[in-house]
């Protein structure tokens, strides 16, 4: 009871400075809570396209071209004139232009299944690089190694279609007119390719009439140049150590195959720089307000909690030449400051987060990047406090100054008040 006496007695006139101060650390608490979920939830989007995007990696292929690829083991049918990548990509010169380089052979063969013929797209792949690129699903058995030698890794439609099963095998015909048995190992049941070859023609797929190849096998890239008799590469991908990194990179990789017309060299981060501007500059006008609200907020509230210290400071006074210790007669000014703040800041937080919608579509004139989720995380739950308690110590630190720096009757006097 005596405690209660000492924090809510003499208020006076002063008690509706911290009725208002408590309403204003509302107001300030609710907007900053709300713009935060918002820059939260944008910042969420803006990670979501840069994982889709990948503005990091730039994309080396070789040129387009119609080839006889290979003529069947047995019938009379003619050889086929296939649509494939010609292998133009020499190695070394994709490392000395910096970035990880992430190679791979695309490779297209007609695999005798059976009594017929079924065209395949084959990728000879570095497992642990290109899992930094592309996403793969192992449904049945494992992924590739790097170490592995004859072995396989294909999706379902292209099992089904070969009528293989993990731990079975198919033959696929060399450069050199041999034939090379590959053991299934693992089969996938999804595939991400990061930039697949487009489809040319008909073959397994997993998503229908796509214009991209969304199915294939995968071996290693040391096992597809055994069956493709060289170790130049058809298409590979190479990632900026960073997003800001890539214009080098790509000016590197242009000046290695200055002399090589059939290789082309594309990259996405121009294009998604100029796509989300617009909507970083709305990120940052959120930042602006939020960081002024609470500035200004945070500045008045602590005015008004100063104002209250001050009328009741012969009380605090009084209390220390009573006998009380000083550690005691703070805590009273403490629990009333953080009675007064808490209580607004938890208010505020119900509010902001009551009234943010649950979603809703940024404004961006270039950038589509889906609904914005607001969320509420504990970065945003600290920064309130931390708001809160600024303004507690800004209220009650003129006061507890000159408590501890000058005379008990000094401040009794009224000029020491």
């Amino acid at each position: 009871m005596i405690w209660a006496k000492l924090v809510f007695g003499g208020f006076g006139r002063r008690g509706l400075e911290a009725l208002v101060a408590l309403a204003v650390l509302a107001i300030a608490t609710a907007i900053v809570a709300g713009a935060m979920m918002v820059i939260k939830g944008a910042n969420d989007a803006m990670a979501r396209a840069w994982r889709e995007d990948r503005p990091d990696i730039v994309q080396v292929k070789s040129r387009f071209n119609r080839a006889v690829f290979e003529t069947p083991r047995s019938g009379h049918l003619p050889p086929l004139t296939l649509p494939v990548y010609e292998p133009l990509i020499d190695p070394e010169k994709l490392s000395a232009a910096g970035g990880a380089v992430v190679a791979r052979q695309s490779l297209l063969r007609n695999v005798a299944s059976g009594e017929s013929f079924l065209n395949l797209y084959i990728f000879g792949i570095e497992p642990e690089k290109e899992s930094q690129a592309s996403v793969f699903s192992v449904g049945r058995g494992r992924f590739l190694r790097s170490d592995d030698g004859p072995v396989a890794v294909l999706d379902q439609a292209s099992a089904q279609a070969l009528g293989v099963k993990l731990g079975g095998s198919f033959p696929v015909r060399k450069a050199d007119g041999q034939d090379l048995s590959l053991t299934v190992v693992g089969i996938l049941d999804r595939l991400d390719l990061r930039y697949p070859p487009p489809r040319t023609i008909d073959a397994p797929a997993l998503i229908p009439d796509s214009n991209y190849i969304s199915s294939g096998v995968f071996v290693t890239l040391r096992t597809s140049e055994e069956i493709f008799g060289r170790s130049t590469l058809t298409d590979a991908l190479v990632i900026a150590p960073a997003a800001q990194d890539v214009p080098p990179v790509v000016d590197g990789l242009r000046e290695a195959f200055r002399l090589e017309p059939g290789v082309f060299i594309s990259e996405r981060y121009g294009q998604f720089r100029r796509k989300v501007h617009d909507f970083a500059q709305t990120l940052a006008l959120f930042a602006i307000i939020t960081v002024a609200t609470a500035a200004l907020a945070g500045s008045f509230a602590a005015n008004l909690l100063h104002d209250v210290y001050a009328d009741r400071r012969r009380q605090y006074a009084m209390l220390l030449a009573l006998g009380f210790p000083p550690m005691q007669a703070t805590m009273v000014g403490i629990s009333l400051g953080v009675a007064t703040a808490g209580a607004g800041a938890l208010i505020g937080v119900l509010v902001g987060v009551a009234c943010t919608p649950s979603h809703f579509a940024m404004p961006s004139l270039m950038a589509d990047l889906g609904t914005i989720e607001p969320s509420f995380n504990a970065l945003i739950a600290a920064v309130l406090i931390g708001l809160t308690l600024v303004a507690i110590a800004l209220g009650m630190a003129p006061t507890a100054w000159r408590l501890h720096r000058r005379s008990v009757a000094g401040a009794l006097s009224q000029e020491g008040r």
